[in-house]
């Protein structure tokens, strides 16, 4: 059975945080492909920092030469809130007969209960939990007949919204964020970041 692996996220920027999470879950659960899934327009996020171009393009950049991971811009396309739901619908078409494996950290699963139609992506999907740090792996007991497999995660604290504080302070984010990915935030001026 082709096992499918996916990644979702605001992405604002994207990190090699996340790109370690990808080929960690990829290398630990055998998967085919990770599939990352930048947010359109998510219910349950503060607002977007950047637009829906620059975070698809930034993310293309990064996976460059990444084997195994691609990028679908499904949620970037739709009208409205993106639900989880409505993605596993729309790549089950696209995917015939996968089993997907949903890619999250220790800080995203009491969340899950909140989201629509949670019992139906349960239903439908593996999660693969990556430890965060500073976040327990409990597992909520709305949960506890969800399908869950936890997996070694980058144990480093980096966030999208830690890396635009600094790079607005001027910091490079060399080594946090990939160069081509910085290249392009430097070249557009993105999140108050200009330096050379």
């Amino acid at each position: 059975m082709l096992r499918i692996g996916i990644l979702g996220g605001v992405f604002d920027p994207v990190h090699c945080g996340h790109l370690a999470v990808a080929l960690l879950a990829r290398e630990h659960f055998e998967l085919k492909e990770v599939i990352f899934v930048p947010s359109g327009a998510p219910p349950h996020k503060s607002a977007v920092v950047v637009s829906p171009d620059d975070r698809l393009n930034m993310l293309k950049l990064a996976l460059v030469g990444v084997e195994g991971c691609g990028v679908w811009d499904g949620e970037l396309r739709r009208s409205g809130y993106s639900y989880t739901i409505d993605t596993i619908n729309e790549l089950s078409e696209q995917y015939k007969g996968a089993k997907f494996y949903f890619i999250i950290g220790t800080d995203n699963l009491p969340e899950i209960a909140k989201w629509r139609s949670y019992e139906g992506i349960m239903e439908r999907v593996t999660f693969c939990v990556a430890f965060r740090p500073g976040y327990e792996a409990a597992i909520p007991e709305a949960l506890a007949a969800a399908d869950i497999k936890m997996f070694p995660g980058p144990m480093w604290g980096s966030s999208s919204t830690m890396l635009r504080e600094y790079l607005g302070s001027g910091h490079s984010c060399k080594f946090m964020i990939p160069d081509a990915v910085l290249k392009y935030i430097r070249e557009k001026e993105l999140y108050g970041y200009s330096q050379g």
